[in-house]
């Protein structure tokens, strides 16, 4: 019988395709998230099991999570915002990304790794972005956020060294989700782009999960064929 799977961000449009990748496979998962009308409509849908939670609340999801028999997490939960420099970042959307992307982050580790550690076996995957590498790519404090997150799936191999857990991070390019309009930036993002879908997330998540428990996938980094990072500006003046 495959382990109980928990997925954060259920809502979103990866999120919903992972859920739904998951419990076709034969997953039992428990779809988390903030929206309890879309939750409810997730579960109608898929079969899942769903949680109104949200992370930000330390002792909230101590309480909900803590006690769940999972052996899969799915961390896709987070937030991206206006397309702001550092330095215009408002006292409201810096506590918000802040909370959510970072903080909520070590909530959902907290609560859940321990009993994995416990049992010794689980995967933990983190969904993270190529704007935590690369500068320029998303909102600076955004990108800080997903730095921090990637510096967490390191340092939580580095801590789990020893156990049969599995630590694993998808650093996304452009995935076609609707979340780029949290942006603002008046641009179509999607128009004329062969982007990453989130079917193609899920996919690679499922692959992730189906290795044999002796072989982890570390790092991935997952972009559209067409997307690249990297050079250098220079300005004159």
């Amino acid at each position: 019988m495959k382990p109980a799977a928990i997925v954060t961000g259920a809502t979103g449009g990866i999120g919903r395709m992972i859920v739904g990748r998951l419990v076709r496979s034969g997953f039992p998962v428990i779809a988390l998230g903030t929206k309890s009308a879309g939750l409810a409509a997730l579960g109608e849908e898929t079969g899942c099991r769903t949680l109104v939670l949200d992370i930000t609340d330390a002792s909230a999801s101590q309480a909900v999570l803590a006690g769940l028999d999972v052996g899969v997490l799915i961390h896709g939960a987070g937030l991206l915002g206006p397309q702001v420099a550092l330095y215009d970042t408002s006292d409201e959307l810096a506590s918000k990304l802040v909370s959510t992307n970072i903080l909520g982050t070590v909530n959902v580790l907290r609560a859940l790794v321990p009993p994995m550690l416990q049992r010794d076996r689980g995967t933990i995957v983190l969904l993270g972005s190529i704007c935590a590498t690369a500068p320029g790519t998303g909102p600076a404090l955004y990108s800080a956020t997903k730095a921090a997150m990637h510096s967490m799936a390191a340092n939580l191999r580095y801590d789990l060294r020893g156990s049969r857990l599995r630590v694993g991070e998808i650093l996304l390019g452009r995935v076609r989700t609707g979340i780029h309009e949290q942006l603002a930036s008046g641009e179509d993002l999607y128009s004329g782009f062969e982007c990453v879908m989130p079917e193609d997330v899920a996919e690679t998540l499922l692959h992730m999960l189906e290795t044999p428990p002796s072989v982890s996938l570390g790092t991935i980094e997952m972009m559209p064929t067409r997307q690249v990072v990297g050079g250098a500006h220079f300005s004159k003046g």
